[in-house]
């Protein structure tokens, strides 16, 4: 099982954020609707009101309270879920060796040496965005964006030991990481998230 998380919070969050896509236009659509049924006879005015304003209240209570709350509740769940992930999965393969050194000990002797290459994209969310923008403002030390890079290198690294184990190998060496930002829209200040690649040699060995 591979630490990175597919759970109910994020089925859920992902499947309201496109049910209030879906349902914004589809409001913007039924105002103007119900007051042409008003302008038609149709529609008396104290139902046309009361529908206009319990759709304007669903409206702006999803859009101004619910729905940014929800995404950053989710948020910060999907990464804490993906944090305990990662760390129970490095106890896991705790016996693997991982080293970014090019020469050997003189005393290993490596049997079956193959080339493990692996990738991960983390996305960003709007929360870590928004902190972003006032970072910018203010300089200094961007904590979310660490902590999102920090996610994307401990997943790939386990990514790779898990794939050495299962080529047989207990040592992967010269490991090298490959980052690169996803931008958004081709903005050049934008960012959506990051792609991060982790590639080395993986091999067993024999001696001490």
């Amino acid at each position: 099982m591979q630490p990175t998380m597919n759970t109910w919070v994020e089925k859920f969050a992902f499947g309201m954020a496109i049910f209030f896509m879906i349902l914004l236009p589809i409001l913007w659509v039924f105002i103007p609707m119900s007051l042409s049924l008003l302008l038609e006879g149709r529609m008396d005015r104290e139902q046309i009101g009361m529908i206009v304003g319990l759709t304007a209240l669903l409206f702006a209570f999803g859009s101004a309270v619910f729905f940014p709350l929800m995404c950053i509740a989710c948020s910060i769940w999907i990464e804490s879920s993906h944090f305990r992930a990662l760390t129970k999965a490095e106890h896991e393969l705790s016996d693997m060796i991982l080293s970014d050194l090019k020469t050997l000990p003189p005393n290993w002797h490596p049997n079956g040496a193959v080339l493990i290459c692996e990738n991960v994209v983390i996305a960003n969310d709007y929360f870590k965005a928004l902190l972003w923008f006032f970072r910018k403002i203010v300089g200094g030390r961007s904590r979310s964006f660490e902590r999102l890079i920090e996610r994307g290198r401990r997943e790939v690294t386990v990514r790779v030991l898990r794939k050495a184990k299962e080529c047989g190998a207990n040592v992967v060496w010269n490991v090298r990481y490959e980052t690169a930002i996803v931008q958004a829209n081709n903005k050049e200040k934008s960012m959506a998230g990051v792609e991060i690649i982790a590639y080395g040699t993986a091999f067993s060995i024999t001696g001490e």
